[in-house]
């Protein structure tokens, strides 16, 4: 079983995926802010983190950024979330190292077709 840690400030949200992942024999441990989810990296040590872009205070992709740039954690694998996917984005993500990104709200198939791809 692999353990997931999403990191989104919407609880609704993170609820919703857990669902899905426990469901598919995934274990889900939740954090709110980007400061949270990165401690929660280095406590954890998840097999992967999904990561919103949307939130108040540091945006995802500077979470993204901080993860890269601390060496304990830099070798995370990280997929971004977001409500407004653009190309741009997808673009932003792949040059800060993630392994995916994925449109929200997060539908079961995109999530297995992602948890697939990175033998999760």
């Amino acid at each position: 079983m692999s353990r997931i840690l999403v990191v989104d400030d919407d609880s609704m949200a993170v609820r919703m995926i857990g669902f899905i992942l426990k469901k598919t024999g995934h274990e889900c441990i939740g954090a709110f802010s980007g400061a949270q989810g990165i401690q929660m990296l280095k406590d954890e040590k998840p097999d992967l983190v999904l990561l919103d872009v949307e939130m108040p205070g540091e945006n995802g992709l500077d979470v993204l950024e901080a993860i890269r740039g601390d060496s304990d954690i830099s070798d995370a694998k990280v997929c971004l979330m977001s409500g407004t996917m653009t190309d741009d984005l997808r673009e932003r993500a792949e040059k800060l190292g993630a392994v995916g990104s994925i449109s929200k709200p997060v539908s079961a198939p995109e999530l297995m077709e992602i948890l697939g791809r990175i033998n999760i």
